[in-house]
């Protein structure tokens, strides 16, 4: 007796599809999570970093100014100027190098975890579909 075939939409298992999709999937999700939560981690260590020297900038934006007020000649206020800018030029120079620094160690750890979360999820993959089957 032949019998046609069932569409998926006819199938009782349609809606199982979504569930097995993930479930093959989870240990890569797994993995990703556990990458994600570092890189949130580094992140926030570099947005620390860059709202610390914002503060100190801040002060020295505030010391320009009152050193400007207690300025009485045009030689005082060029040279407050002068100084101003100068430290900004330094501070703002090593503010770079360190979060160039950070950068470059938030990606040098982040593509080594995900390097060996996927591998470790390709091996938990491949060993719990070899013994499903």
């Amino acid at each position: 007796m032949y019998r046609t075939p069932r569409t998926n939409t006819e199938s009782p298992s349609m809606f199982l599809d979504p569930v097995l999709a993930l479930s093959t999937w989870n240990p890569f999700l797994t993995e990703a999570l556990k990458s994600n939560a570092q890189a949130h981690e580094s992140f926030g260590a570099i947005a620390s970093e860059w709202q610390e020297f914002l503060g100190r900038r801040m002060k020295e934006d505030m010391a320009l100014m009152q050193r400007l007020t207690k300025s009485r000649t045009p030689d005082q206020i060029l040279a407050a100027y002068s100084d101003f800018w100068q430290k900004a030029g330094e501070d703002y120079g090593n503010e770079i190098t360190i979060l160039s620094k950070l950068m470059a160690g938030v990606t040098t750890t982040m593509t080594a975890a995900v390097k060996s979360d996927t591998d470790d999820a390709r091996r938990k993959y491949v060993f719990h579909s070899r013994q499903a089957a």
